[in-house]
């Protein structure tokens, strides 16, 4: 069984939204090249669009999390979740 604890959630979150980008990737643009994908979308500013589609995968996560009552590794979840809203802000408003 999952143990409880925050690394448990939180890496997974981490990663799972570059799988959900890859697979956007893959269902959408695999007449591309990976590295004319990458060109396409930061040259037609759509970096942060990509990004987030993969992030509502964690949605799924968290709430798999949830219905096992491990809320340390839910709590992850939400810390990776706002890692990647802070990207997000950054590449909007900042940059």
């Amino acid at each position: 069984m999952i143990k409880d604890k925050f690394q448990f959630g939180f890496i997974p979150a981490l990663v799972l939204p570059l799988i959900g980008s890859f697979f956007y990737y893959l269902l959408f643009f695999n007449y591309m090249t990976v590295k004319g994908f990458y060109n396409h979308i930061t040259n037609n500013n759509l970096f942060v669009s990509v990004l987030s589609i993969g992030v509502i995968l964690n949605l799924g996560l968290f709430f798999l999390f949830y219905y096992m009552e491990k809320d340390n590794c839910a709590k992850g979840v939400i810390g990776a979740t706002f890692i990647y809203a802070f990207i997000v802000l950054y590449f909007k408003v900042i940059r």
